[in-house]
């Protein structure tokens, strides 16, 4: 194929660059810019990026349209970027296998521009016909360079949990599968868990960010997340110059006053939906006694709607007293019958148990979770004594 007319040309499409702001939550600001392929043909028209790299699939050139889409990118982000600000470069995961890459001519075009390793972003695809070796190897190159990794679109096919303990790679982005998900339905599972897994991938080392914000419902829940970084057509599209990011800023500031607004109402509301519950499980918090006494104290609770069963803990988590359910019994998923003897059982790690015993006589609500012994969605209630021998009563609510 000849790529040769001109400096730009790969055949007959002339390829240049667009640049997609990408923010930081935390001040508010572009922080660095998604470098992305644009192609137009000889009579100016735009060629999508997929028809490009399907073209070069068929050409088996990859490795030629890849390594021209990166000096095009950085010859044109080191003229008219901002200072200070990554620039973003995805690498062709075909390229990985028979690592090109490692032919110096991304350091040769970064040297030659004068663009500093350490503003690189590489941004590596995990897909499952990458060998995890070939990966590794990469990641290892790039960062050599001085450069940050980024694992893009992770959440999306086959992504593998398991790499990210093993790579530890500097960003991890995540698909925009993964908030449009979130988005769909409001009490839906996957948001409840986003802000989780953001906090177990952090754990792991990375930075999160996330992909594809269209709207301001989208950027309500990567805030709530706690990811580091955002991007999308709702705070900003992708345009040759990098440009002044000063409204997407404007509303990154304005829907954090507005999520902080919104956890404060959705707190109080949490109360107020247990509110019965609440008082009643503070007028008999001082009946902690042996299970007899505690099923005669417990009759107006568990005869309220949605108690699943009452029980006692000790000041080490321990629970010692059998359950106390309701007369009228609740559906139960009769598969997890192993699971409904809990006497004896410890609940030290359960946030309900270390929430009560940290804040006596102040009722607590547990974040919804999937009981192990009933097979539906959950919380738990609870409230400890202030008083020697400590204890800790519990309520737990199935959710509708």
């Amino acid at each position: 194929m000849n790529s040769g007319i001109g400096n730009n040309w790969f055949g007959e499409y002339r390829i240049d660059s667009a640049f997609q702001p990408i923010l930081s939550m935390g001040p508010h600001r572009v922080v660095g810019y998604e470098a992305l392929v644009r192609g137009r043909d000889c009579n100016n028209v735009p060629v999508s990026p997929s028809t490009l790299f399907d073209l070069a699939s068929k050409n088996a050139s990859e490795t030629q349209l890849d390594q021209l889409c990166q000096r095009v990118h950085v010859d044109n982000f080191s003229k008219v970027a901002p200072d200070n600000t990554w620039l973003f470069l995805n690498i062709d995961p075909a390229t990985l296998h028979n690592r090109q890459y490692r032919d110096k001519f991304l350091p040769s075009i970064l040297e030659q521009t004068g663009f500093p390793f350490h503003r690189l972003v590489v941004e590596v695809l995990e897909t499952p016909a990458i060998v995890e070796s070939d990966l590794f190897d990469a990641v290892d190159y790039f960062r050599s360079l001085g450069a940050l990794v980024a694992l893009d679109d992770f959440g999306a096919g086959r992504s593998n949990f398991y790499r990210i303990w093993r790579l530890v790679p500097d960003i991890i982005k995540l698909d925009r599968t993964v908030i449009w998900e979130a988005s769909k339905h409001r009490a839906g599972n996957l948001r409840r868990m986003l802000p989780n897994l953001v906090a177990m991938m952090h754990e792991a080392g990375s930075l999160i960010s996330i992909e594809g914000i269209e709207n301001e419902t989208q950027l309500m829940i990567a805030l709530d997340a706690e990811a580091d970084f955002v991007q999308g057509f709702y705070l900003a599209h992708p345009d040759p110059h990098p440009a002044n990011a000063a409204i997407s800023q404007t509303k990154m500031v304005g829907l954090q006053h507005k999520l902080a607004e919104s956890e404060f109402l959705q707190k109080n509301n949490y109360k107020l939906r247990f509110k019965d519950y609440i008082q009643e499980i503070r007028s008999i918090q001082g009946k902690f006694r042996p299970n007899k006494a505690l099923g005669e104290a417990c009759e107006a609770l568990l005869a309220m709607p949605n108690v699943v069963r009452v029980f006692l803990l000790d000041e080490n988590g321990v629970e010692l007293t059998a359950f106390i359910s309701p007369e009228k019994k609740q559906s139960r998923d009769k598969r997890l019958d192993p699971m409904i003897n809990t006497l004896g059982s410890n609940w030290s790690h359960r946030e309900y148990f270390r929430s009560a015993i940290e804040q006596p006589q102040q009722v607590q609500i547990s974040r919804p979770y999937l009981s192990s012994t009933e097979g539906q969605m959950s919380v738990v209630l609870s409230i400890s004594n202030h008083a020697e021998p400590r204890r800790v009563f519990c309520c737990k609510i199935m959710l509708e």
